[in-house]
């Protein structure tokens, strides 16, 4: 009588899925030890088929490891003054991120390694164009170049000269020619960055010749992501450009990161918002587009691989977006889903964090029930594939206490601790709900 395991051989083997379909942990060991016996056992067990059952049902490793994006608010009183002239908070941030690559996070089960792979910014990466600023900036984001961990940042509002985004020519030199612009950052991935583990990141392109509208991406634990920094309010061109590279990625997940995206209160940018492009003198499309026009009249809500849009820019006080005229609450992180329009109907998650308002006040002592001094923030997005879930932190790089508070209504709701803190976790599976097994080598 044939078992099970010879009518697999027999036949030429079937897919994996199929394979284990056919055969359970208990069964294999039965199977190969009561239907199989001497040389035809040995002969049986070196075929590649055997050797994938094996590999499926004893490798728990076929499960992508969990990894994280570290996202930098809005970092620039870090390039101007805090805590002073000479950017020593911005450099300790990134060096921050370099020696807690793998930093263990617990306030979710299992606890995991972050594994931080890549860093997103969301621009101002300056308060003003001004050289030793420029200076401060360049040498806190070399850190990151200096240990392989690949990034990309939008320019923002103050990243323009005179903080004047009413002229595309008025991008200051660190976007214009400089250290973020297309030249550069593309010959500083080269060929690609090896980020340890088979992951890589790749630059894909620029819109034009400075770093005002760049793609990059990267290959993580198996996912494919293609990141797309858009300008401030970026206009008609730069959104068919990012279109285009979206439809020809079409095997990748795309984020978006751009500067001003969301306001502190969740909704998307509005023309007329207290700090919308009108605020800014930026003439209407196809020149500039806010956020809603941009997901609406340009239609970035139809983009079928679209999963993600990060943001900063907007500040507590302002009255975005608020029929009352309510100024909005201190506040610094704002996660937001919304449905996409297109074929897929996926959820988009959407992004704000901005902690720009704790770094002017950098001399102020350290509080966690006021936030007062809780300096360089990085906000860590994780993504834990085998739980197909999104997860969400934020710490001071300076103070070493974690933003407590989940929502601006929440008791104590300025409130950081000692204690880590997991401000969401959101069901998130992208477009790969598995890994693809590594194929065996060829006996």
């Amino acid at each position: 009588m044939m078992t099970e395991l010879e009518y697999v051989i027999k036949h030429g083997g079937l897919t994996p899925k199929r394979l284990l379909a056919k055969i359970t942990r208990r069964e294999f060991g039965t199977t190969v030890l009561g239907g199989l016996v001497g040389v035809a056992a040995s002969h049986l067990l070196s075929t590649p088929a055997v050797a994938m059952a094996s590999r499926l049902i004893s490798t728990p490793s076929a499960v992508a490891p969990d990894f994280t994006i570290a996202i930098i608010p809005d970092p620039q009183f870090l390039a101007e003054s805090c805590p002073d002239k000479l950017g020593g908070y911005y450099a300790a941030m990134m060096k921050w991120i370099v020696q807690n690559k793998n930093i263990v996070l617990e306030s979710s089960t299992p606890s995991f390694e972050a594994n931080i792979k890549a860093v997103i910014g969301v621009g101002d990466c300056v308060n003003a164009t001004a050289a030793n600023e420029d200076r401060n900036a360049q040498n806190a984001w070399t850190i990151l170049d200096r240990n392989r961990i690949a990034f990309t940042t939008p320019p923002g509002n103050h990243d323009y000269d005179s903080i004047k985004p009413s002229s595309r020519s008025n991008l200051g030199p660190l976007f214009g020619t400089g250290y973020f612009s297309a030249k550069h950052r593309s010959s500083v991935y080269g060929s690609g960055i090896d980020l340890g583990a088979g992951d890589m990141a790749y630059w894909i392109g620029s819109h034009d010749t400075t770093g005002a509208n760049t793609a990059v991406k990267f290959v993580i634990s198996g996912v494919k992501l293609l990141i797309l920094a858009m300008d401030f309010f970026a206009g008609n061109a730069a959104w068919s450009w990012a279109y285009d590279l979206m439809r020809a990625n079409s095997d990748c997940e795309c984020y978006i990161t751009t500067h001003g995206w969301l306001t502190v209160n969740g909704t998307q940018f509005q023309r007329k918002d207290t700090y919308g492009p009108d605020a800014y003198s930026m003439a209407g499309a196809p020149y500039s587009n806010s956020a809603a026009e941009a997901w609406t009249t340009v239609g970035v809500n139809t983009w079928s691989n679209l999963f993600g849009i990060f943001s900063g820019h907007d500040i507590f006080g302002s009255q975005n977006s608020d029929p009352s005229g309510t100024a909005s609450p201190q506040w610094y992180w704002q996660q937001v889903p919304i449905k996409s329009a297109s074929s897929r109907r996926q959820t988009v998650q959407q992004l704000f964090t901005n902690s720009q308002q704790l770094d002017s006040a950098c001399s102020a002592s350290v509080s966690e029930a006021s936030g007062a001094g809780q300096t360089a923030s990085v906000f860590l997005l994780s993504r834990r594939p085998a739980l197909g879930v999104l997860e969400g932190r934020m710490i001071s790089t300076q103070s070493g206490n974690w933003f407590k508070s989940r929502s601006a209504s929440f008791p104590d709701g300025t409130s950081w601790s000692d204690f880590e803190t997991l401000l969401f976790s959101v069901p998130f599976t992208g477009l790969q709900t598995e890994r693809t097994p590594n194929p065996i080598p060829k006996s």
